[in-house]
């Protein structure tokens, strides 16, 4: 808008995102917080009846099978600690990663520290813990003061929590376990081991007689897939999301996910830059903003918001469909309805007037909401009816049907609807009973109550009712008279009750391809999509996959694209010319070096190297005019300049010193190799 938006309608769009954010968060903590609430109730189940009594001396040991999904690990046992530790006081809980197993003794002073510090008010014990029988002070890594520790809190547990059991050092968690065991009649240790791999690997890690000290119970950690899939479908595809993504931005999100982070954390992380991306640089995301204030939306949208409106593609296809593709099975409904009833003076007054177009933004604000929620709820659905179907091999999350829905892939008369609706037509009457079931609890379930009622009905005097449609095929002929034949032999077998469940799945057919034809449309006919869905990629893949070396090869060679100061400028000769990279006095110190690099092979003389940059500071290689001369640089400053100039080349990997020859530098990279 070229600055024109006055700042508190920017305010308001800043308070726009904090809020949709901070609901959206608030909602995606809650599912991260519930997705293993199981297992959390089950180990705190297992340590607050751990006894070393009930387990024949040994350490009680809980197995958690965390999955390969590493980001997860550190969320779930800080959830693990909150709830032993803080919900159920039953001891002081210490997570302990490979990074903390150096060494036995600062292992086991982290774990007393940690141990002894977590509840408030040990500060007047800190005398009695650290005095031994004979009042000698005891070290630091000493278990004694874990000891009387337990004394003075009797009933309390220590509870050790190894997050990632693969790396942590073998003989030092063989060490540690020792150690516990020996001092379990004094000390009450229960143990969490994190396991990313299989018990088998586990076991392999330690001598079989560590093994031998510990009376293990296995736990499973839900898949990270499924809470991803659940994250994805409250933030996306939810009702109270009101920012939605692309479908580019949606594949590329996922791709990402699938092939290189697999981390959740990494995925709210792409979806907040999204959010920041659409309020930041989109200054038509305020709308978003007052969806249940339409008179609040008429009066912050100024006329250099109506002038962007009419920019957009969504308008001008909007628009433009109605005089080219009237005629046409498009989605621009009402502009061809005017234009079709030769109401083409309100059209007219869309372009032209900003008070009626400023009106009718602020109704299909409401119903591009409306499509977007109806297109989540379109997606839930097909997801759980293909789920119900024998015939799929594989259950397809909705991540990746939107999508095809969002791009026009998919529709009603798509491959895959025409499948799932032949499907249903062959469907018994206990597949139909459960599909019926699965989708109970979306928007088309009062539709099939009583269709579901007269089922059961018939079920009651016949166990499998078989529909009409589902003939099995026992010929290879396949013309349509044999197929004709087959049908009527099928039908005259039929019994009363499978010709009435028959009439019901054939209501149930046209039941989902109705609410399919009306739901399924992509989004790029829809007014105003590109202020409801989020869909540009270019900035998540500098942000999320960035090309670091090219970054760093264009700012040593042309440092005026970055920096943007006059004395590093090309000349109008040297633009002409095509002289992107002409080494000048005034470039940064280490730009000129990586010129220099590049005139030179595979090994580099470093007094050659010395002396070029010497006179290339000093402007020696000026021309005759001596426009580039410029002030002479002592030969001190010059040579500190050119050894960190040479130490940033190094440090960034371009070269290295080399054995063969002392007084020269080896090249490791090559320009855009």
């Amino acid at each position: 808008m070229n600055g024109k938006e006055k700042e508190e309608v920017a305010k308001l769009r800043w308070d726009t995102y904090h809020c949709l954010w901070a609901d959206q968060e608030r909602r995606t903590k809650f599912i991260l917080d519930s997705f293993n609430q199981k297992t959390l109730d089950d180990v705190s189940e297992f340590v607050t009846s751990a006894q070393p009594e009930k387990c024949d001396g040994k350490i009680p040991t809980a197995l958690v099978l965390t999955g390969p999904n590493i980001a997860s690990h550190a969320p779930l046992f800080v959830q693990f600690r909150s709830r032993i530790r803080d919900l159920d006081r039953s001891g002081p809980v210490v997570v302990l990663t490979s990074k903390d197993a150096l060494n036995l003794k600062g292992t086991l002073k982290k774990l007393i520290k940690d141990a002894t510090e977590q509840y408030e008010g040990m500060s007047n014990e800190n005398k009695e813990l650290i005095l031994g029988e004979k009042g000698a002070k005891l070290l630091n890594y000493d278990l004694q003061i874990l000891q009387n520790w337990c004394g003075l809190h009797p009933g309390r547990k220590v509870v050790i929590a190894i997050q990632d059991t693969e790396a942590f050092d073998s003989t030092i968690l063989a060490d540690l376990i020792s150690l516990f065991s020996a001092y379990l009649d004094r000390i009450p240790f229960v143990l969490l081991l994190g396991i990313a791999t299989s018990l088998d690997i586990f076991h392999e890690k330690l001598p079989k007689a560590t093994i031998r000290m510990m009376q293990g119970d296995k736990f499973d950690v839900e898949r990270a897939e499924e809470c991803l899939a659940q994250v994805f479908n409250d933030a996306v595809l939810g009702d109270k999301s009101i920012l939605r993504l692309g479908s580019s931005v949606c594949d590329l999100l996922m791709e990402r996910q699938r092939n290189h982070t697999q981390s959740i954390q990494t995925f709210m992380s792409a979806l907040k830059y999204a959010y920041m991306s659409h309020f930041y640089a989109n200054p038509l995301s305020i709308i978003l903003g007052f969806l249940d204030n339409a008179d609040g939306l008429s009066e912050v949208l100024s006329d250099e918001h109506i002038e962007a409106i009419r920019n957009l593609p969504s308008f001008r296809r909007y628009r433009a469909s109605s005089y080219a593709r009237v005629l046409a099975n498009t989605r621009s409904r009402y502009i061809e309805s005017k234009l079709e009833d030769r109401h083409s003076k309100e059209v007219r007054a869309l372009v032209n007037d900003n008070s009626c177009l400023r009106s009718f933004v602020v109704t299909s604000a409401a119903k591009c909401h409306s499509y977007a929620i109806q297109l989540g709820n379109a997606v839930e659905i097909l997801e759980f009816s293909r789920t119900c179907l024998s015939s799929s091999t594989s259950r397809t999350p909705r991540y990746e049907l939107l999508p095809r829905v969002l791009t026009g892939e998919l529709h009603a008369e798509s491959p895959m609807i025409r499948g799932l609706l032949l499907s249903i037509k062959k469907m018994n009457s206990t597949s139909l009973l459960h599909l019926i079931s699965a989708i109970s609890t979306t928007i088309m379930a009062p539709k099939l109550d009583a269709i579901k009622s007269e089922v059961e009905v018939l079920v009651s005097k016949t166990s499998v009712l078989t529909s009409e449609f589902d003939v099995a095929s026992s010929s290879l002929r396949s013309t349509a008279v044999s197929k004709k034949i087959q049908l009527n032999a099928h039908k005259s077998g039929l019994t009363k009750n499978d010709a009435l469940y028959s009439q019901l799945v054939q209501r149930v057919h046209d039941i989902f391809l109705e609410y399919f034809a009306t739901t399924l449309e992509g989004v790029e006919h829809v007014f105003l999509h590109e202020v409801f869905f989020y869909d540009l990629v270019s900035p998540h893949k500098d942000v999320f996959a960035p090309r670091a070396r090219a970054t760093v090869e264009r700012a040593l060679s042309r440092p005026v694209d970055y920096l943007g100061c006059e004395c590093c400028e090309l000349t109008q000769e040297e633009k002409e010319a095509g002289e992107d990279g002409t080494m000048k006095g005034s470039h940064p110190p280490t730009s000129i070096v990586y010129q220099l690099y590049l005139e030179g092979g595979a090994l580099i003389n470093g007094f050659d190297l010395w002396s070029a940059f010497k006179s290339v500071i000093n402007g020696e290689d000026a021309d005759d005019d001596g426009h580039e001369a410029g002030k002479k640089v002592d030969e001190a400053t010059a040579q500190a300049l050119f050894y960190r100039s040479v130490a940033e080349m190094k440090f960034l990997g371009f070269v290295k010193q080399t054995r063969k020859r002392v007084d020269h530098l080896q090249k490791l990279a090559w320009k855009g190799l």
